[in-house]
């Protein structure tokens, strides 16, 4: 893993989330089998969960997302997020693991309302 490659993966999450793009967004996901977008819920373990939960922005008014690479180590990121929608504005962490293939095999994300 290197920077490049992790912000451009970061990259394309965030423009396939803000653009509502859900087949492109959950095509991130295809080899992922621990999904959690907050500690507090069960994790998702197959990719027909994780595209249930992308639906879910259709109805969202998406003002801004923000993603940024705070630390690599070996193939885990560590990335730092900032969403404002439906007048909230809500910020948290990413770490997102990867396979020898560099495809995402684990994703956990805490988050705040601000």
């Amino acid at each position: 893993m290197n920077r490049k490659y992790a912000e451009e993966w970061l990259n394309k999450l965030k423009t396939y989330w803000f653009n509502k793009d859900i087949e492109s967004a959950v095509s991130l996901f295809t080899k992922t089998t621990f999904y959690q977008e907050t500690p507090f819920m069960k994790p998702y373990t197959t990719i027909q969960e994780i595209n249930q939960e992308w639906q879910h922005i259709k109805d969202e008014d998406i003002e801004s997302i923000d993603i940024k690479l705070l630390a690599i180590d070996g193939n885990t990121i560590i990335a730092e997020w900032t969403l404002k929608q439906n007048s909230q504005e809500f910020d948290g962490i990413y770490e997102i693991k990867f396979n020898y293939n560099l495809e995402c095999i684990y994703f956990k994300s805490w988050e705040m309302i601000k």
